[in-house]
Order: C-alpha cells, then structure tokens, then sequence
C-alpha cells in the first residue's frame, strides 16, 4: 500500500508542477497554441527561455564548502546505494551557484565517477550468502532497456523544461524519496534491534544449557578464493556482452537521432 501511495504521490505532483507551467508562465494563453519548434526540444511560448549561470570558481568558502559536502555526499551515498545525486544537485544549485540543468549534469558525472570505484570494489567482493555473482545480471539486463528510455525522455524534457520547473520537479521526487526511506529506515532498525534481541536470548538459553556426550558434524572448511579468482568469477562475459549491446544500441539511436 505504501508503494502504491508513493508512486500516486509522484504522478500527481509531476502532473501538477507540469500542468502549472502553461498557466504561471503565460495565464492568457491557451494550450492549443503551445507547440514544438523544429526541433522538437523547445517551445515556442517561451517555457525553456532560462540563462545559463556557469559561476566563476574561486578559492573560497564557497569551494571548500562544496567540496566537504560532494565528500560526505560521495562517502554517504556509495554506501547507502543512492548515487549521491540527492545532495550534488542542490549542493551545485545553492553552494557554488550553477543553474539547475547544470548542477543536473555536474551531478551525473560526479555520480558516475563515484559508481566506477564501486562497482569494482564490489567485483573483488564474494556474494555473503551464496556462491553466485554478485552481480544480478538477469536483474541488470531486465532494467537496463526501461532505464535507458527513460534517460532519453529525461534529456529531452531537460532542454524544454525552465530551470523553475525543474527544480520544482527535484523538490518533490527527493521530498517524496527522503520521507519514504526514512520511515523504511526506521522499520528496519525496529526489525534489527528484535533480531538482535532474540539472537542475544538464543545464546544465553545455549549457554545456560549443558550438553553431554553431544554429537556435533565437523563443518566442512570453505574454500577460498584469491581476488583475481573472485573477479574472474564474479565477471559474466555473456551478461556484459548483452548489457553493452544495448548500451551501444541506444548510442547509436541518439546519434543518429
């Protein structure tokens, strides 16, 4: 139930922010004589009509500012599994002074830097549990398509879309992502302190217990595995080959598009 009341939450506040556009930006004007240039990626009413603000970066407070929060957003992030683009954004928009699309864009590579190290720190990781990947490959190659789609709309609505808007749109998808993930964390960490609770009883009613002439199986000692093996393990060549093809594929459509 909660999952469905964050994705109504999110469809009707997008619409709204979207709807509200056409109204804030001209009210005497009507829909119908909204429409696309040549293009296709900008309107003629006036809607993406922002300048750029690409600041002047000095030595100051403002950069040293910055750069503690990108570390702590990094660090905080990569460890939570979120990218950090929740705090480079408005990090770039408020602190240094960039526009939104800018900060929007900044963040993206700032992201994909701190992705790269994890991803191989995660490579040279055995899976806890199981003696699989650790890398969900069918799980990867089943998202991946929708996710690339959704880049490309993402790029084109960012060129026709105001910097207001945008940041409107920010506003509600992080309000909406922050206040979900909160209540889930505190869920968790109810489930772990019971866990814990019952584990530490488990081991005093063990402890307080005595076993004579018990028979216990040896455990079997399990193998190790050097890094390289791990790596070599974890690395599904026919599982990359597919995620580069459609990869390349959807380089190849915005090219030529």
């Amino acid at each position: 139930m909660a999952t469905r009341g964050f994705i109504l939450y999110l469809i009707s506040g997008f619409s709204v922010a979207i709807l509200a556009t056409f109204f804030i930006t001209n009210p005497n004007s009507n829909l119908s004589s909204t429409h696309f240039s040549k293009d296709g990626l900008s309107l003629s009413n006036g809607l993406a009509t922002s300048d750029k603000v690409w600041p002047e970066l000095a030595f100051n407070w403002r950069v040293i500012l910055a750069t503690v929060i990108g570390f702590f957003g990094s660090a905080f992030g990569t460890v939570g599994g979120v990218g950090g683009g929740g705090i480079f954004v408005p990090m770039l928009n408020l602190v240094v002074g960039f526009d939104t699309k800018s900060a929007a864009a900044l963040s993206k590579c700032m992201i994909m830097g701190a992705s790269t190290s994890s991803v191989w720190y995660n490579l040279r990781v055995p899976h806890p549990t199981k003696e699989v990947p650790i890398i969900d490959y069918d799980l990867a190659l089943l998202f991946q398509p929708m996710l690339m789609l959704g880049i490309t709309f993402g790029v084109a609505l960012s060129v026709v879309f105001p910097f207001w808007l945008i940041t409107i749109l920010i506003i509600i998808l992080f309000a909406g992502t922050s206040s979900r993930s909160f209540v889930k964390g505190i869920q968790m960490w109810k489930q772990e302190t019971i866990s814990n609770q019952e584990y530490v009883k488990q081991q005093e009613e063990q402890s307080n217990s005595i076993h004579i002439d018990a028979d216990y199986d040896l455990l079997a000692p399990q193998e190790e595995k050097s890094g390289l093996e791990i790596v070599r393990f974890n690395l599904r060549w026919k599982g990359i080959f597919v995620l580069m093809t459609v990869w390349i594929s959807f380089l190849l459509l915005q090219v030529i598009k």
